[in-house]
């Protein structure tokens, strides 16, 4: 005898989700332009891949195991600068991690949200990344947002929550789509990453100085000012999204 089984339930788009102003057609309508372009579609597909690697590499440190969640890597010439670029940016946002540790501890907390669901992450992501550029797009904000990224992450694994970031990887797409692409075209794509920040050898993420001791000497000092101001900048984003919560989403009081 054959067994019925019932339809799935297909979400249905409200009226608002398909009125043309609405955010959500709006940033189809954003990432379909993108996507037509080809450098800006190479620099979004970078901006997932990226996102992806930054968390796997954030999991392992943290002591946490999960599925790949980037794709085979290509075997073209350029998969290796893409590869570099990627390393680079793990590189300095392990360091801010390591010079401001409780920024990225407890995010929950912090914001007094409660992530009981996957929207209320995807909102406590879209709200302090966009806080993080507030007052503009450079090198050092962008790589605060993957930071952020890696530590929203971990902190749902830590609370068994995993399910709930499985498509952060998109949510950076979208999010690079609307706030940052267009930088990063305009400085000659991701590679120029390499060149705000020169390379760094890590230990435990410590950064050692190898050779040509006084150069090194003096690019630490300056780039650990520059870990400074984003550190503190950071702790007012925090702050100031906290009083922009919706009162909805904040946590009970005990």
């Amino acid at each position: 005898m054959a067994t019925i089984r019932r339809a799935k339930m297909m979400k249905r788009l409200s009226w608002q989700d398909m009125s043309p102003s609405s955010p959500k057609i709006r940033l189809t309508r954003r990432i379909v332009q993108l996507e037509g372009e080809k450098i800006s579609a190479e620099i979004l597909r970078q901006a997932k891949t990226i996102c992806n690697e930054y968390i796997e590499a954030k999991l392992e440190r943290d002591g946490f195991t999960s599925r790949s969640l980037s794709p085979n890597s290509p075997t073209e010439a350029t998969s290796r600068k893409n590869s570099e670029v990627s390393h680079r940016i793990q590189e300095i946002g392990e360091l801010l991690e390591l010079g401001y540790p409780e920024l990225y501890m407890n995010i929950s907390s912090q914001l007094n949200v409660s992530f009981s669901n996957e929207n209320a992450v995807h909102e406590a992501f879209n709200n302090v990344s966009s806080e993080i550029l507030s007052d503009g797009v450079n090198w050092p904000r962008i790589v605060a947002v993957y930071a952020f990224c890696g530590a929203l992450v971990c902190e749902c694994y830590k609370e068994g929550r995993n399910s709930f970031v499985l498509n952060m990887g998109n949510w950076m797409y979208e999010f690079a789509a609307l706030h940052f692409v267009e930088w990063i075209k305009l400085q000659g794509g991701w590679e120029d990453v390499l060149l705000a920040f020169p390379k760094v050898a890590t230990s435990r993420g410590y950064p050692l100085v190898i050779t040509e001791a006084s150069r090194w000497c003096n690019y630490l000092l300056v780039q650990l000012k520059i870990w400074c101001e984003i550190g503190f900048a950071f702790l007012r984003h925090f702050k100031a999204y906290l009083r922009k919560v919706p009162i909805g989403l904040r946590k009970p009081s005990n």
